[in-house]
């Protein structure tokens, strides 16, 4: 009877609880009565009236158990509400950022300004977007990287392919990063893309980028190839080789550099959290 009067206080209230003590005090009751009278036995009456106390307090203090739960998950709906507040704020700010740096290189003349405008533009561009996939009440307030990855090239695609038939192919496994994790990774594919869609097909060739990112639990693998004019024989330090060894690092990351014959392939190595 006692899982019967836990269950009750836990589901329900402390009315509850007492109200299935005195049912099972009624029916012990019922149970060890003999016939002839209206007492139980004398050996039985301590036993009642113990069963009936512990009963009693095991209800009042299920009541306050269930109490503590209620208190928790709303505490935690609060949390994952703030959080999505929090990311709605924060890509909506960084929207701003994109229209005022969009508005500051249609003023520009200049072509290299322009291009460093528009390069700020993406990667900007690139970390609004991780918010479209951040799940905050689900996995952990992670961001789901298929369709981050999925959206991200498709925007690079429509932007940087101008009428040359260049494919932007993404193919991932079903994988949840940490935001901290996310938008680096996405930062690294929107360097590597914008690179590859710029200067792996020149003369108006056509040619295929394509993104693979596979779970190899505890790690991930990220690669990025194409089957352009191939990699520079020597790669000068700028400012995006410089953010893609930077972000490498604070990820804890290798890259690498190969001919993927015809083309260029980049392969990350990073630890999943």
């Amino acid at each position: 009877m006692v899982p019967a009067i836990f269950l009750a206080s836990v589901l329900f209230d402390r009315s509850s609880g007492i109200y299935a003590t005195a049912l099972s005090a009624v029916l012990l009751y019922l149970l060890v009565k003999p016939a002839e009278s209206l007492l139980p036995p004398q050996p039985y009456i301590l036993p009642l009236l113990t069963f009936v106390l512990v009963a009693s307090g095991l209800a009042i203090v299920s009541e306050g158990l269930r109490a503590a739960w209620d208190r928790a998950v709303a505490a935690e709906r609060a949390k994952d509400m703030l959080l999505q507040e929090l990311g709605h704020r924060t890509k909506n700010n960084l929207a701003m950022v994109i229209s005022v740096l969009s508005l500051q290189t249609r003023s520009k003349t200049n072509p290299e300004v322009r291009l460093a405008l528009e390069k700020a533009v993406l990667r900007i561009q690139a970390m609004a977007s991780a918010h479209d996939h951040f799940q905050p009440f689900g996995h952990n307030g992670r961001v789901e990287m298929r369709t981050y990855l999925e959206d991200l090239c498709r925007h690079l695609g429509d932007t940087l392919r101008d009428v040359r038939p260049i494919a932007v192919n993404v193919d991932a496994d079903e994988v949840y990063l940490k935001p901290e994790q996310a938008v680096p990774v996405g930062l690294i594919v929107n360097e590597l893309v914008t690179n590859a869609l710029k200067h792996a097909f020149p003369d108006d060739r056509s040619g295929m980028v394509a993104i693979t990112l596979r779970s190899t639990k505890p790690s991930l693998t990220l690669i990025v190839e194409d089957n352009g004019i191939g990699c520079p024989p020597t790669r000068t330090e700028r400012l995006g080789s410089r953010l893609i060894r930077l972000l490498a690092q604070q990820l804890g990351a290798t890259i690498t550099w190969q001919h993927a014959e015809p083309g260029c392939r980049v392969r990350a190595m990073l630890s999943r959290v």
